[in-house]
């Protein structure tokens, strides 16, 4: 079994987070991804030819068009609700189907990068005309969260995707190997539809303005390594209460911040994509709270008592449409979460 596949991964979030595991500080083996320092310093030695694709997974070779089966988001609970929730998900992952990377977007892939340059001119002039704010706008813009030296924008383009790709990532020095591999895009472009930006997403985005990604959010390995560098997750309890000073709480926010950056940069019902190793019991907890997760995936089937019914009455939803699939060509997850509509 090999640590790095599905099983592997299953294996180790299991041990991190089983009851009678001696030291609850144990985590997953790997570098202090966490660290923005850490990518600064590993990417020093880097040209800006050289390419590393989390999962050896590309848009070319492995997006375009793939087979998938459904995966259950639930896990962990015993009344008959959600047993009955889970019954329904299990029959139905059993089904192998096929989609491509547009359509799993839902956004538009023309037949030629010339049409998509035209599809995307014509939107600007659209919004020149109409005087449009740029956070009301409906585009197909796309952002790369944490993209390193990725292809992914590149292969968005030539694939006839309309754009903009906005790249992202917190190591500036990846972002000036990136903008000197890319000036074609860039400076050489008579249309520009590549943009690069220094940010950090546990910070809130602040590169990007509120609601003006149109197409959607696309994180090929950010959550996944962070998922695997914070350790154990903090207990439901431990989430009420609220306690900046134990670590694993810090750690969840870490993850929270991000999904709350991501919401605030999407447009309403427009998808945030990402992929891991970690199956959904732990991923989805991870990225929503134990509470959040549970309300999400059940319809708010569990039993709370009075004031947490209130809490959560009052708590707006942020989220809709989870979805999970398990790439059959591929060892790995996708998700989709999808930002809820506006009031």
């Amino acid at each position: 079994m090999s640590l790095f596949g599905l099983r592997g991964r299953k294996f180790l979030d299991a041990l991190q987070h089983h009851p009678s595991f001696p030291g609850s500080r144990f985590r997953l083996p790997c570098p202090p991804y966490d660290n923005p320092a850490y990518w600064d310093q590993l990417y020093k030695g880097m040209t800006y030819d050289m390419v590393n694709e989390w999962g050896d997974v590309d848009l070319c070779s492995a997006l375009m068009q793939f087979n998938y089966q459904v995966v259950s988001i639930f896990h962990g609970e015993s009344t008959d609700d959600v047993l009955a929730i889970d019954n329904d998900n299990s029959s139905r992952r059993q089904i192998i189907s096929t989609t491509t990377f547009a359509n799993w977007m839902d956004i538009t892939q023309l037949s030629t990068p010339e049409e998509a340059m035209q599809a995307y001119l014509q939107q600007q002039q659209q919004y020149r005309h109409h005087n449009s704010s740029s956070n009301s706008k409906t585009n197909e813009a796309i952002l790369i969260l944490g993209c390193g030296n990725s292809k992914l924008g590149e292969q968005l383009l030539i694939n006839s995707f309309i754009g903009p790709i906005l790249q992202l990532d917190v190591s500036s020095k990846v972002m000036q190997l990136m903008t000197q591999r890319y000036q074609k895009y860039l400076s050489q472009a008579s249309v520009k539809r590549m943009e690069f930006l220094v940010d950090d997403a546990t910070t809130g985005l602040t590169s990007v303005e509120p609601e003006s990604v149109g197409g959607g959010v696309i994180d090929k390995g950010l959550l996944d390594v962070l998922h695997c560098s914070l350790g154990r997750i903090s207990s439901s309890s431990e989430e009420r209460e609220g306690d900046d000073d134990n670590e694993d709480c810090r750690d969840n926010n870490m993850i929270q911040k991000i999904m709350s950056s991501v919401h605030n940069v999407l447009q309403p019902s427009r998808p945030f994509v990402f992929f891991s190793r970690s199956e959904p019991q732990w991923m989805l907890r991870r990225v929503f709270g134990h509470d959040d997760y549970y309300d999400l995936v059940t319809g708010g089937y569990i039993s709370r008592s009075n004031r947490q019914q209130q809490r959560q009455r009052k708590r707006k939803r942020l989220w809709k449409d989870v979805k999970v699939v398990k790439l059959l060509d591929h060892d790995l997850f996708l998700y989709k979460i999808v930002k809820a509509d506006g009031e």
